[in-house]
């Protein structure tokens, strides 16, 4: 599975305040919409955590209806990081 990053727990959590249902989401309520534990989007929302699962990452999006590209980045390997790499490095 590939992961993004947070780009901002701040953004993030902007979003979440501005939510367009009548009652705005919380970390309980947008975790359960997204089938998530609660504790993984707080930890997201606060910055504990910096990357998450894409797919997780689309429903949270979503559910926020922000644009995915103003909350989650892909994660950049290191160039040069490749298997080929590493397994022609074994004896």
């Amino acid at each position: 599975m590939t992961r993004v990053r947070v780009l901002s727990p701040q953004r993030l959590r902007e979003w979440l305040a501005r939510s367009e249902r009548t009652v705005p989401h919380n970390v309980r309520s947008l975790a359960a919409q997204v089938e998530v534990s609660t504790p993984l989007v707080g930890h997201l929302l606060t910055g504990k955590r910096e990357t998450v699962d894409t797919e997780v990452a689309k429903r949270i999006s979503e559910e926020l209806k922000a644009p995915f590209e103003e909350l989650f980045a892909p994660i950049e390997l290191p160039s040069g990081n490749t298997n080929s790499e590493s397994e022609a490095a074994e004896p």
